[in-house]
């Protein structure tokens, strides 16, 4: 199982933005929604074995926090706007509940930010995705249940950063070149995906 965790420190928690002007209305909740369609979306396919969290912390409702699920998930389509429009259609939803309250197959909301997002986890291996440290294709992967922090184009807030620390969470990169937070999400599976064949073919 894959999993990422993808902090928006504007992303707005509530579907009061536009969808005809998307990263002017939503605190840049189009970056999260980049890095869902590189998390979960293939070629004519969704990766099964992800889950990706959408930390909220923008505006009035925040914090949030939307969970989809590779193995659930139905009729999720590639193009931003269609995922702007689920993902609009969720936050309007009362989450009304303890943890994650599912909206529709394969999504559920929850209230609270980062903490609701450790105590779903569970036990993991976490690591985020930080320019300059070892590179990705260096670590070996080889603790149970990796999960990856990554930050929207802001990065990290002070308090979130402090968190991960706290839970031990391994720095990696993912190259020289500071690339956009979806194309990051991008390289870590195509990486994974490398590992998988090569250990499909040994096997």
């Amino acid at each position: 199982m894959r999993r990422f965790v993808v902090v928006g420190q504007r992303a707005t928690a509530s579907p009061d933005f536009l969808l005809v002007d998307l990263p002017g209305t939503s605190g840049r909740l189009d970056v999260l929604l980049r890095c869902v369609r590189a998390a979960l979306l293939v070629s004519h396919g969704v990766r099964r074995d992800t889950v990706v969290y959408l930390v909220l912390l923008g505006g009035p409702r925040a914090p949030r926090t939307l969970r989809v699920e590779g193995e659930a998930v139905r009729f999720l389509r590639p193009d931003e706007r269609h995922l702007a429009k689920t993902v609009q259609k969720a936050l309007a939803t009362p989450s009304d509940g303890e943890g994650f309250v599912p909206i529709r197959a394969g999504i559920a909301l929850a209230d609270g930010g980062l903490e609701a997002v450790l105590a779903d986890l569970g036990p993991m291996t976490p690591y985020v995705l930080e320019e300059g440290a070892t590179d990705v294709r260096e670590v070996p992967f080889d603790a149970p249940a990796p999960v990856f922090f990554l930050g929207d184009h802001l990065g990290f807030d002070d308090v979130t950063r402090a968190r991960l620390a706290a839970v031990s969470a391994t720095a990696v990169g993912v190259g020289p070149v500071s690339v956009h937070a979806d194309d990051a999400v991008v390289i870590v599976c195509n990486e994974l995906d490398r590992r998988d064949a090569r250990e499909t073919q040994v096997t």
